[in-house]
């Protein structure tokens, strides 16, 4: 007997994985092919495509592949490989930051959404053909509100699958990782306009209706370029006497820590947060960046986000010629692109 896909020595093993293959009868013209249905049955037929024509053998090929991928397809899930068993272990084992394990446990969330209306309930059921087909069904897929998300979005939660691959082959869940080299473009991201004066004014009078942490946060990342997450400081971390601050836990981790000098405009408010003896500038709602992308849609400038502040901070660096080096060392940006 023949078999398309497969050495004979190993048919057995691929047979004991519930797996499609094609193969050959004696004194028959046709591929034959087996494979498992929904309610787990052994089938045993002619595919109907001639063995002798090379487009017929790329047809039985494509039959092979769709039955292999089935969406009710169920493979016996064996020795702890279901998903739910180990993988929120590991992504709190290998995220170093708080921030960083919400982020991920988010996307694993659409992630696990996706796998279970595949049907993929171990990691040996993933294929490289199925990793593709994930951009596609994140990108179309509609939220109650009726958004969907960005091509680029859907492409950082399949590098995340990846990752999540790459431990099920070091735990023997998988043999190997199919997508740990796909390519798939990402979208150019549009560029980020700068505030304007005017603007300025104007998200100032509305924040004076919302709450304090987003006033606040505003004027640190007005003043010091700093991203969202890094304008919740340790007040322990500003030093009046060498006006200076600090930012312990900026992007890249605890080893990326950078200071800068205190800018005068913020002083006054560091100052009065410090004699109210908080311990942090300003404490963060869930999703704080949802919020304020529901801020900018209220105040209708759909155009700004907050990253625009950064933009703005870096643009008066470039205006008022401070010196590439220093701009990227106040902004702790690693790379000159950036400017």
């Amino acid at each position: 007997m023949e078999v398309q896909g497969v050495s004979c020595t190993t048919c057995t093993k691929k047979q004991s994985m519930i797996m499609a293959y094609l193969y050959r009868k004696n004194r028959s013209p046709f591929w034959y092919i087996q494979y498992v249905d929904s309610d787990r049955k052994k089938h045993d037929k002619s595919t109907g495509f001639r063995a002798d024509d090379p487009n017929d053998t790329v047809k039985a090929k494509i039959l092979r592949a769709e039955l292999e991928a089935k969406e009710y397809q169920r493979v016996p899930v064996v020795n702890g490989a279901a998903w739910d068993t180990w993988v929120p272990k590991f992504l709190a084992r290998h995220c170093q930051t708080r921030e960083t394990f919400v982020r991920y446990e988010d996307a694993w969330k659409w992630i696990a959404l996706w796998l279970q209306r595949q049907r993929i309930h171990a990691p040996r059921q993933l294929t490289y053909r199925l990793g593709v087909e994930y951009v596609d069904w994140r990108t179309h897929f509609k939220k109650r509100t009726g958004k969907t998300v960005r091509r680029n979005t859907a492409i950082l939660e399949l590098k995340l699958l990846s990752l999540v691959m790459g431990e099920a082959v070091r735990m023997g869940h998988a043999d190997a990782n199919p997508i740990v080299s796909i390519k798939i473009h990402r979208e150019k991201s549009p560029k980020k306009p700068e505030l304007t004066d005017q603007e300025i004014v104007e998200i100032r009078q509305a924040l004076l209706e919302e709450p304090e942490w987003m006033q606040i946060c505003f004027d640190i990342s007005l003043n010091t370029g700093c991203r969202l997450r890094e304008t919740r400081i340790p007040l322990n971390c500003v030093d009046f006497r060498e006006n200076k601050i600090t930012f312990p836990h900026p992007k890249g981790g605890e080893e990326r820590a950078f200071s800068i000098p205190m800018p005068t405009a913020i002083r006054p408010l560091l100052e009065r947060l410090a004699n109210e003896k908080r311990r942090y500038t300003l404490e963060f709602p869930f999703q704080p960046s949802r919020r304020w992308q529901q801020f900018f849609i209220k105040v209708k400038k759909t155009h700004l986000c907050l990253h625009c502040l950064r933009v703005t901070y870096v643009n008066r660096l470039r205006r008022a010629r401070v010196p590439r080096e220093v701009a990227m060392r106040l902004v702790n940006h690693a790379s000159e692109l950036v400017h």
